[in-house]
């Protein structure tokens, strides 16, 4: 019974850390489901993959919300691709 209880709360854990990974990257979805099915190799897959909140301006490359409408470094505006 141990033995379950420590798996159990040992995924429950990996879960709850890549779901906050997620929900900071821009994926929380995927945050969870990594999480929960592959535990720590999710976690780390997380840390390693891109940030979907943040994109290169077009004409600067300084890193913006995906949903600005100008860039903060170069006061440029910036397209609607940006947010797809």
């Amino acid at each position: 019974m141990g033995n379950i209880t420590f798996w159990l709360s040992f995924y429950l854990v990996m879960l709850v850390i890549s779901t906050v990974i997620g929900y900071y990257k821009g994926n929380i979805v995927a945050g969870a489901l990594l999480g929960y099915v592959l535990g720590p190799i999710g976690v780390l897959i997380l840390l390693l993959s891109k940030d979907r909140k943040m994109l290169p301006c077009p004409e600067c490359g300084c890193k913006i919300h995906r949903h600005s409408y100008e860039c903060p470094k170069c006061q440029k505006k910036v397209l609607n691709r940006l947010s797809q």
